[in-house]
């Protein structure tokens, strides 16, 4: 297919390619590559009208696109030219212009930038009849669709896109808990000592309940029947003796003597003959009158 380049310069269309004739009768195989010197032919809605004296205007949409970069020209647009304006000899009028929802029209003013020359061979060539240009509303209807299957291509490969990040996401998540989870394990799952913190085990001596509350079955290695012992053994103390303690330690003082009334001689121990004195000795009361009064 050949392309005729078309600069639309202010308002006028002028040609830019060196060849700037079509042949007559040719159909579907020749095209225009339009560009623009002001960006304000984006903000239009286009259409480029082909004409030749005595042929009735075909009128096409015209998709423009910004041209990256900097450069004098900042957009573009292609197009097919249609075969009516090529069925005989003579200039091409092209005419492009727009409405915007505000009403605003913008136009280029008249100009002929193509031509027509007679096909090689044939003196009174026919058109094709079963090839006429696709009318401006099939056309942008035709657009329109291509338009929604290339959102329907880019809607798949937004949904493959979005599974792999998704999975990607989850994968780096699960990662993330991974190396968490080895973390706590390596910093934390070690046993506790004096000086850091770490996994306590229940030792012996220990019970847990299902609660979680942790009581202890031995006291410093004493069994219940020991503590029972000991108690008893205070208990006998107490009955059988008049002991006294330090302040200081809490230490049992060697002062320690039998209770009177845990000796079971009442019988012997009348006071008369024999008696108790007052640092617990047994003693008769056998002397002198004078000196014991009995």
């Amino acid at each position: 297919m050949q392309t005729y380049e078309l600069l639309v310069s202010g308002r006028a269309v002028r040609a830019n390619s060196n060849d700037t004739t079509l042949v007559r009768t040719s159909v579907g195989i020749d095209q225009v590559h339009v560009m623009f010197d002001d960006a304000e032919w984006l903000d239009f809605p286009l259409t480029i009208t082909f004409s030749q004296a005595g042929v009735d205007p075909v009128t096409q949409s015209l998709t423009v696109s910004t041209l990256a970069g900097e450069s004098t020209w900042k957009a573009e647009a292609t197009v097919v030219v249609p075969y009516e304006v090529i069925g005989m000899v003579g200039p091409i009028n092209v005419t492009i212009q727009g409405t915007d929802s505000q009403g605003r029209h913008i136009i280029t003013a008249k100009g002929a930038p193509l031509s027509v020359e007679e096909a090689g061979d044939v003196a009174t060539g026919d058109m094709p009849a079963d090839a006429p240009t696709v009318d401006q509303w099939h056309q942008a209807y035709a657009d329109a669709m291509a338009i929604i299957n290339e959102l329907g291509s880019l809607k798949a490969t937004l949904e493959d896109q979005m599974d792999d990040i998704v999975s990607a996401a989850e994968a780096a998540a699960s990662a993330s808990a991974d190396a968490v989870v080895d973390r706590v394990l390596n910093e934390y799952a070690v046993p506790a000592t004096k000086d850091t913190l770490g996994l306590v085990q229940v030792g012996s001596g220990l019970n847990v309940t299902s609660g979680g509350v942790i009581s202890t079955v031995a006291t410093n290695g004493i069994t219940t029947a020991q503590s029972a012992q000991l108690a008893n053994l205070a208990a006998l103390a107490y009955y059988c003796f008049d002991t006294e303690f330090d302040d200081g330690t809490g230490e049992l003082k060697s002062n320690a003597k039998v209770k009177t009334s845990a000796i079971q001689l009442s019988e012997a121990v009348d006071g008369t003959t024999v008696k108790v004195d007052e640092n617990g000795k047994i003693a008769l009361a056998i002397g002198s009158a004078d000196e014991t009064g009995y």
